[in-house]
């Protein structure tokens, strides 16, 4: 094939996914007309393409939006003119704009993003938006500061990233602020990187007052077997709000914690039946369900158990508060199961069938909580 050869095929197989992504940006798109009423066609989508919801209702509120405000992009994404980077941008840049500003934007941009990168896309497009305009530009300024907001992501490793979206002015003095800091804690002997001092920077500012006192109290949920504290094994423990950890971690965090117990099988590690006459689970049944679900039930939905409500799969009293029907949903797939057309059943204790309105079947399986341990205390 050769260089040219490879740069050619490169070019090539591009422009085939931009034509299959044009082609499902048109089925999403009539997908959510033909749902338009309805409040969950997102999570039919997620459960039957392995999507989360979120991700789901991104991309059909994108596709819709492409195909009916900017037809004309989406055609040249079918070409191989743009790739869906290209026109996702275009499409939230021009989201607040008009009609007929819409049309304006789209023509002058696509007249040249042939020949540009996505960032020279959006640098052009953005200084067009502001063009047409400008009154509209100052006022979203001022909604996009108010909602500023800081979030938790789990990485892979025993790794978390810390982000926020900050006024620019704020976010660009908190940078510099950081640096000077992380340039200034090095000292003889200090074998750190200066990236790694500037996130040590960040946590200590965030969890230490300045005599190096922790100033709010956090509790972490840790799940992890008798024997691997005992340091007779090393199987994996689990941290709530993040997954699995290693066993030399859960000891390093056991060394200062408040303990509770929950009792499970030896032979498969799933919790003991808690069962109960009562409509509110009590607080032994809700650990045990957050300990079982570890996350929202729904098919492929991430949201943590601790963090979900406890929802009785046949309605109470009929159905008891008890392990075997109750189960852990986010808020908006407990409210989908009630006021949706979404069957769900648990056959099982923790293995739950959700039949959806199309008629698809998706089964979510309960997981050991840690295989092969009787005595499992969450601290």
């Amino acid at each position: 094939m050769g260089e040219v050869g490879a740069l050619d095929s490169i070019r090539e197989c591009q422009r085939g996914i931009d034509y299959w992504q044009a082609r499902m940006v048109r089925a999403l798109a009539e997908f959510a007309q033909s749902r338009r009423r309805d409040e969950f066609a997102a999570d039919e989508v997620a459960a039957w393409m392995k999507w989360t919801s979120g991700w789901a209702a991104s991309q059909l509120a994108l596709a819709e939006d492409l195909v009916t405000r900017l037809p004309e992009t989406v055609d040249a994404l079918q070409r191989g003119e743009i790739d869906l980077y290209k026109a996702r941008t275009l499409n939230d840049l021009t989201k607040p704009l008009s009609d007929e500003q819409v049309r304006e934007v789209e023509e002058r941009v696509l007249g040249k993003a042939a020949g540009q990168t996505g960032q020279q896309m959006r640098a052009r497009a953005r200084r067009l938006v502001m063009k047409v305009d400008p009154q509209g530009w100052e006022e979203r300024r001022a909604e996009k500061r108010a909602q500023r907001v800081a979030w938790f992501e789990p990485l892979e490793d025993e790794m978390a990233q810390l982000s926020a979206m900050l006024p620019a002015e704020q976010g660009t003095a908190i940078a510099h602020r950081v640096d000077v800091l992380a340039r200034r804690a090095k000292t003889p002997g200090d074998t750190r990187t200066l990236n790694q001092r500037r996130a040590d920077v960040v946590a200590d500012l965030l969890l230490a007052t300045p005599d190096g006192s922790s100033s709010v109290k956090v509790n972490l949920y840790v799940t992890v077997s008798a024997t691997t504290l005992m340091g007779l094994d090393e199987e994996a423990a689990e941290l709530a709000g993040y997954g699995p950890i290693s066993a030399s971690l859960a000891r390093e965090l056991a060394g200062d914690a408040t303990w509770s117990r929950l009792l499970t099988d030896p032979v498969d590690g799933k919790l003991l039946d808690f069962g109960r006459i009562t409509y509110k689970p009590p607080a032994a049944l809700r650990k045990s369900i957050w300990a079982r679900d570890k996350t929202c039930r729904f098919p492929g939905c991430m949201r943590q158990a601790q963090r979900c409500e406890i929802d009785h799969t046949t309605p109470f009293p009929e159905g008891a508060t008890s392990v075997d029907n109750c189960g852990a949903y986010c808020k908006r797939h407990h409210r989908l199961k009630h006021e949706s057309d979404w069957v769900v059943t648990q056959p099982s204790p923790g293995r739950f069938v959700h039949r959806s309105p199309a008629g698809k079947t998706y089964v979510t399986e309960p997981e050991p909580v840690l295989a092969g341990f009787a005595d499992i205390p969450p601290f």
